[in-house]
């Protein structure tokens, strides 16, 4: 194209503004819309093959030509559009206007191939900017506006409904629907042409979305925010629970069952602190373990192909249970070598504020106590509102790679589910630990090292972060991160419960339980533990009745107290199964004619009918979930004695114990202070 080809039209501030005469007055016809997206097209073809936007060295932009665009670079033109191509596609996914035109179901994708490109390229080699002109511009199409104005409405109003909520019906009935409405209305000869009203219809037919899934997302997008949600600090943490997309093995009923599967993950850097299997139905102190996970370090070993399962190694970061290298001091959680051999560690973080949905576990008295005394924010989302928690949600779709990667995957709705899928003889199921043990392997070889989108620092555009680098990164700018620690975290996570001391130990629902160390404790004065009564507080885990714990007030140590006939079963006995039995028991015509004795063999007797010949559908799910908790407070309360084993082992030894979190010691070395365990327990308020 020559200059004599073109049409001086203005002179403005950018300069002379000229057309070719070809376009005018054609092309001032189009609407702007239609115009700019021609001229982008343009834009792209002339930038890749003459590296300049608009196709003249003499105007080009600051720092063009970009790299690999030109005839400088040396590269054939179809490299540069498969380059121009991920250029355009980052560009439209932080477009909201583009973006939100795929939300609406205008558009079905906001990339842009490079053999898209490739075809805009020939489209302009052949005629010009006129071939970029989307040709269903200029051809003449009907506004919506030509419909009768009740009908839009009444179908707009019948298309609201579906938002996930109830199952929508095909296009026919709802078309039927709206009519049937505008008759019910008094309106009879509405002004309908056929073409456009179906178009109409399959338009807002489309948005609404073609799943359930797909129509909730919509609904909730209405209110959902504009913002990312403002975290800087490791230390801000987002949770969920959702129901497993896999099914696993009973192993006391030998059938498969669903579980829920606990998420506790940083914000800002997008690691997963702590990842649990719960039973269906998970309570307060299920998700404030997720919490107790977040708080503590966790190391992994990768051995050719034999993978050990998460151990805990720190108190703060030292205490090793299973032959992992001991690290003491600041020291990276990303692996220096990037190698999958070696070992893999799960940081630690002290949480300062817990991002979380409306759920009632998380708004209950247990959870909100727990963390009031961490000093931990709990923001809530919006009753009904998860696209408040976008983090957690996501975090939930990530998981998906790790469902399919084990037996029993059942997808994530019912169309999605096989024929055979939870049948024994179809596949070997994974029980619930070793599900969870899937998950944190998972986490570590995969999920902690594949780059993550939605991380970026500052001022570093373009570069692609590790979860644990990002952690890394904001570790060395908040500094110690870390809560400090004792082996007896644990027991702060438990509810406590009051109970009087007898000379035949103390009895709680009809068990009793004793130990020595009560023996200093027959005789309570009023107010020592409390003031208004001689009460003693212990902890206990609802997981596991068959014993307590109880705080020495003079060592601030935990010792465990037995249940007096935890001898005699061999079964879990959490609180659904003792509450059962109870109720087994009073049907019969209850103990007020009977002693302790008869009725705690009677409880036993319960215990075991329940265990072999569960009657009901119902409570063979409650007695596969208490054998679920059971089982996590047996591996919860190992690791607790684990590591006072540990510790006294060293001390027997003469070797050093931790060091203070104020005081860590390099890395390697057998020199500095000791932290004494006997001391009285931290005040985690004043630490921070």
């Amino acid at each position: 194209m020559t200059f004599t080809q073109l049409q001086a039209r203005a002179v403005g501030e950018g300069g002379a503004q000229a057309l070719h005469s070809s376009l005018f007055p054609w092309w001032t016809q189009l609407e702007e819309s239609v115009r700019l997206e021609a001229l982008f097209k343009q834009e792209c073809v002339l930038e890749a093959r003459t590296g300049f936007r608009y196709g003249l060295r003499e105007l080009a932009q600051r720092g063009e030509p970009f790299h690999p665009f030109g005839d400088d670079f040396g590269l054939s033109l179809s490299a540069r559009y498969r380059a121009m191509s991920k250029v355009v596609t980052f560009e439209r996914s932080v477009d909201r206007a583009v973006m939100r035109r795929v939300y609406d179901g205008e558009l079905a994708d906001h990339r842009v191939a490079a053999r898209t490109l490739q075809r805009w390229d020939n489209l302009w080699v052949s005629s010009g900017l006129r071939g970029l002109v989307d040709g269903r511009a200029v051809k003449g199409r009907q506004a919506f506006d030509v419909i009768d104005a009740d009908f839009r409405r009444v179908a707009l109003d019948k298309f609201a409904e579906y938002d996930g909520s109830k199952s929508r019906p095909n296009l026919q009935e709802i078309e039927r629907q709206v009519r049937v409405a505008l008759k019910n209305e008094g309106i009879t000869d509405p002004h309908l042409p056929d073409r456009i009203t179906q178009e109409f219809l399959s338009y807002h037919w489309r948005a609404t979305g073609s799943s359930v899934r797909a129509q909730r997302s919509k609904s909730l997008r209405r209110v959902a925010g504009h913002q990312s949600y403002p975290a800087q600090h490791p230390s801000e943490l987002a949770t969920d629970l959702t129901i497993a997309n896999n099914f696993v093995l009973d192993p006391l009923q030998e059938r498969a069952i669903n579980v829920e599967v606990g998420v506790i993950h940083s914000i800002a850097t997008r690691v997963i602190h702590g990842i649990r299997v719960f039973p269906r139905g998970a309570r307060g102190i299920d998700v404030g373990l997720l919490v107790y996970d977040a708080m503590r370090q966790f190391a992994m070993v990768v051995d050719g192909t034999t993978i050990d399962d998460f151990r805990w190694c720190g108190i703060p970061e030292s205490l090793d249970l299973s032959g992992n290298p001991v690290h003491i001091g600041r020291r990276p959680a990303v692996k220096r070598d990037l190698a999958i051999q070696g070992v893999h560690y799960l940081p630690g973080v002290a949480p300062t504020s817990l991002r979380s949905d409306h759920g009632s576990i998380f708004v209950g008295e247990h959870f909100r106590a727990l963390l009031d005394q961490f000093g931990i924010e709990l923001r809530l989302s919006r009753g009904k509102k998860p696209t408040d928690n976008p983090h957690s949600e996501r975090k939930m779709e990530d998981l998906e790679r790790a469902y399919q990667q084990v037996p029993g995957y059942k997808g994530r709705s019912i169309h999605q589910r096989g024929r055979f899928i939870g049948i024994e003889a179809d596949e070997p199921l994974l029980t619930a630990e070793e599900l969870e043990r899937h998950f944190r392997r998972w986490v570590a070889v995969d999920y902690h090292r594949m780059p993550h989108d939605g991380l970026a620092l500052p001022g570093a555009p373009g570069i692609r972060l590790t979860p644990l680098e990002m952690h890394d990164a904001l570790a060395d700018a908040t500094g110690r991160i870390l809560v400090p620690q004792h082996p007896d975290l644990l027991y702060q996570f438990l509810p406590t419960i009051w109970l009087t001391r007898g000379h035949a130990g103390v009895e709680h629902k009809n068990l009793t339980y004793d130990a020595p160390v009560l023996g200093d404790f027959r005789s309570v004065r009023v107010g020592t533990f409390r003031e208004r009564d001689a009460a003693i507080p212990f902890h206990i885990d609802p997981r596991d009745l068959t014993r307590l714990w109880f705080r020495h007030p003079a060592t601030d140590r935990i010792h465990e107290i037995p249940w007096k006939a935890r001898h005699l079963i061999h079964a879990p006995l959490g609180d659904v199964v003792r509450d059962r039995a109870l109720a087994r028991i009073k049907e019969r015509g209850g103990n007020r004619i009977l002693n302790k004795t008869v009725v705690m063999r009677q409880i036993i007797d319960e215990i075991g009918e329940l265990t072999t010949a569960p009657t009901t559908d119902e409570w063979r799910n409650k007695l596969a979930a208490a054998q679920l908790r059971w089982e996590q407070s047996q591996r919860d309360h190992a690791e607790v004695a684990e590591a006072h084993r540990v510790l006294a082992q060293n001390a027997a030894q003469g070797l050093p114990c931790i060091p203070r979190p104020e005081e860590p010691l390099l890395d390697g070395s057998a020199d500095g202070p000791v932290l004494d365990f006997e001391e009285p327990w931290p005040d985690y308020e004043e630490l921070g």
